[in-house]
């Protein structure tokens, strides 16, 4: 057995992996193939159910959907995060294949303001998209696009 053999992921992250990654795509494909904006499909965002504003969340269902549909602008206008989230997730999916495929995992040294950086933007993003401001109405995640 080789060293790199030894360090490699063990069966059971493999598995793991290949779960989330295939899971991922079952996941996606689901909200490409039923549209979010039909009632009665999903349930409704705990935060706007419950406290009635929209969390940084809000509106990304729709906006994976728009997405699939090749609808950019549209997706952007229903969770303008997505620009950040998207990226960030086919990178961690493609870490899970690579994973599942019996690579070594990625790893990656986040730097330290990483974590209060991302905090920040979706603080800032979620008030910015609740404040009661007609120039911001856009961010908002009810907007059509």
């Amino acid at each position: 057995m080789t060293a790199f053999a030894a360090a490699g992921p063990s069966v059971v992250g493999r598995a793991t992996a290949a779960k989330l990654a295939v899971g991922s795509l079952a996941a996606c494909a689901v909200v490409a193939l039923v549209d979010p904006d039909q009632p009665g499909r999903y349930p409704p965002c705990p935060t706007s159910a419950l406290l009635g504003f929209d969390c940084p969340a809000c509106g990304t269902l729709r906006g994976v959907h728009a997405l699939s549909r090749g609808r950019i602008a549209s997706a952007l206008d229903h969770n303008l995060l997505l620009a950040l989230a998207v990226p960030v997730g086919l990178v961690a999916w493609w870490g899970w294949v690579r994973i599942a495929a019996g690579r070594p995992p990625w790893r990656v040294a986040w730097p330290r303001w990483a974590l209060p950086v991302v905090v920040v933007i979706a603080v800032a993003f979620t008030v910015a998209r609740n404040l009661p401001v007609d120039g911001l109405a856009w961010l908002a995640s009810d907007t059509s696009g």
